[in-house]
């Protein structure tokens, strides 16, 4: 779809004075990307790929609780994680987004291309044998809302991350998986801070954030760096409503923010979007405000960051 046409859809939507929600998911169920949605491989492979991370830094999953920033419409990743061996996992967001429909065509999904999704988990499992029980488990599941219970999933919304309520202690790892972008920073750094409250002495902090332009994913005519062409006011008229608000913050920024809430990275990965790098080389005319980063800051399409509070004790 046209970027700028669904930029103005999603402007109308935002604006209505009722309902605006359930439009917008209706629009996207008959007409949008939800019309024939996308199986369940990203957030489910992103759950195994968590777990070799947390593994590989000595930091194992199994019987870990969880806390997710940004449920979303589905509950993919929790479902990985519970697959995996974690406990259980609070999942909170801002909008009550979750739509059991669609959690039930994630098991649908997995039910129907089961060994396919075995593999993923069973090659990134700490104990095989208790993953192969516990996908039976799951899939054995009489509909979304008992899945949920058996993956000791407890959907938080609307609610505040920056304020969970939850007990000092109570969480070993904090997580996130392409929502970073959509929330501004100073929030970022509440959400940080309330991490550190709820951390166990061992507790860490892995996000995965996306910071590309969102409407390049629909729109194969722009690339992922489209929207650094606008100025700060110019993009609030496309993208400053609640459907596609980005803040816009560059990978190494991103990196800067996890320091300055206070805590130490432990491992980080930035992938490069090379047509965006190539389109930098050949003069890609940048707002103002982009003009101070070098090429490589601007073409990151994605970066990952395991972290752990330098020092638990303090807020």
């Amino acid at each position: 779809m046209n970027w700028r046409l669904k930029s103005a859809i999603q402007r109308f939507c935002a604006g209505l004075p009722v309902g605006s929600d359930s439009v917008y998911y209706r629009l996207q169920r008959h007409f949008g990307s939800l019309r024939n949605p996308p199986p369940p491989n990203m957030l489910l492979e992103g759950a195994a790929s968590f777990c070799e991370w947390l593994r590989a830094a000595g930091l194992p999953l199994r019987g870990r609780r969880c806390m997710e920033v940004g449920t979303g419409r589905r509950t993919d990743l929790p479902f990985g994680l519970y697959l995996l061996g974690a406990a259980g996992t609070h999942t909170f967001d801002l909008t009550r987004y979750l739509r059991l429909e669609l959690v039930e065509f994630t098991l649908f999904c997995m039910r129907r291309d089961r060994r396919h999704y075995e593999e993923i988990f069973l090659g990134a499992a700490e104990d095989p044998d208790e993953t192969r029980q516990r996908i039976s488990t799951l899939l054995g599941a009489a509909n979304a809302r008992e899945a949920m219970r058996i993956a000791g999933i407890q959907y938080r919304a609307p609610e505040d991350a920056t304020k969970t309520g939850l007990p000092d202690g109570s969480i070993d790892l904090h997580l996130s998986y392409t929502v970073n972008e959509h929330i501004p920073r100073p929030v970022l750094c509440g959400i940080l801070k309330e991490a550190k409250r709820v951390l166990s002495p061992t507790g860490v902090v892995l996000h995965h954030i996306d910071p590309s332009d969102h409407f390049a994913h629909d729109d194969p005519s722009i690339s992922s760096i489209n929207f650094l062409r606008f100025s700060e006011a110019e993009w609030q008229h496309h993208g400053g409503n609640k459907y596609a608000y980005h803040n816009r913050m560059r990978t190494h920024e991103h990196h800067e923010l996890f320091e300055q809430c206070g805590y130490q990275i432990l491992r980080e990965q930035t992938w490069t979007d090379e047509r965006a790098l190539n389109e930098l080389r050949n003069g890609f005319p940048l707002a103002p405000e982009f003009q101070r980063f070098t090429q490589e800051e601007l073409a990151g399409a994605v970066i990952r960051i395991l972290a752990r509070p330098e020092d638990p004790s303090q807020p």
